[in-house]
């Protein structure tokens, strides 16, 4: 959206961030001077199917233009999906080959339990590596036919996913984003992700985190590229870390800030929500 429209173009907007054990939600009504409203609700981290409705049920309305759902990374699997021979998708009109290309490459990674995990896959043109995104959480659940029933448009994106749609990425270079427990590494060259990692781990081990970082780096042969450190606005506690892993790494790895256009989390008290 320009930042050169108005605050109340984006009226009727319903935000909501699922963490590990709750659901936040903000959401502007329509009209020049109405006021944001907030909602939470707690979830046992496995079954948004009562909690989302039972979150959206303490908003004023039932029905808005837009609900934008951001799940927090515990809960989800990015995993870089290796392109198909052209011979395999030259054939694949349907696209039914590439999905069922990606569901068998979950089930060889997570087992037989990713046989029911919803995914997407990057919207690229083939053939070449692209992004896989796999939600368990969302298994027992149709989230497209409860939200059709409160918007007239809606997203679902992962966390990290969100952050980066929402900051203009280098072209070559290793992404780091961050959420208190969670840190995720995109790597690109020349356009093109490469590799996509994660380190579950607290933000406040800044040895466990340089030292992975500098792991991952060596094996894929790219120590000589720059490090982005992707900061969501407002969150002065993932700043800080940024600034003790920048310290950590001095004089190893070239550093740089990456600010996102705009905040993900939806409630300004939960920038440093807990994933």
């Amino acid at each position: 959206m320009s930042r050169l429209l108005p605050e109340w173009s984006c009226c009727g907007l319903t935000r909501v961030l699922v963490t590990a054990d709750q659901l936040l939600a903000a959401h502007r009504p329509a009209g020049l001077r109405t006021r944001r409203l907030t909602a939470q609700s707690r979830w046992n981290g496995t079954d948004l199917q009562a909690a989302l409705p039972a979150l959206l049920s303490q908003l004023p309305a039932s029905r808005w233009r837009r609900i934008e759902v951001t799940i927090a990374d515990k809960h989800v699997h990015l995993l870089r999906l290796p392109a198909m021979t052209q011979s395999v998708q030259s054939l694949d009109l349907s696209g039914q080959e590439q999905q069922a290309y990606a569901r068998a490459i979950l089930m060889q990674t997570y087992g037989e339990a990713a046989r029911a995990w919803p995914f997407r896959l990057q919207d690229i043109q083939q053939p070449q590596d692209s992004l896989l995104v796999a939600i368990p959480a969302l298994a027992s659940l149709d989230i497209n036919a409860l939200l059709a029933r409160h918007a007239m448009q809606w997203s679902v994106q992962p966390y990290a996913s969100a952050l980066w749609a929402n900051t203009r990425l280098p072209a070559t270079g290793t992404v780091l984003t961050a959420e208190p427990q969670m840190l995720r590494l995109l790597q690109l060259d020349q356009g093109h992700m490469t590799h996509v990692a994660s380190l579950a781990t607290e933000m406040t081990d800044v040895n466990a985190m340089a030292a992975w970082l500098m792991r991952e780096r060596t094996l894929l042969g790219v120590q000589a590229s720059s490090c982005y450190w992707l900061l969501e606005p407002g969150r002065q506690v993932m700043e800080k870390t940024g600034r003790s892993l920048k310290q950590a790494l001095s004089g190893q790895v070239s550093w740089q800030v990456l600010p996102a256009s705009r905040a993900v989390a939806p409630c300004q008290q939960e920038l440093a929500h807990v994933a």
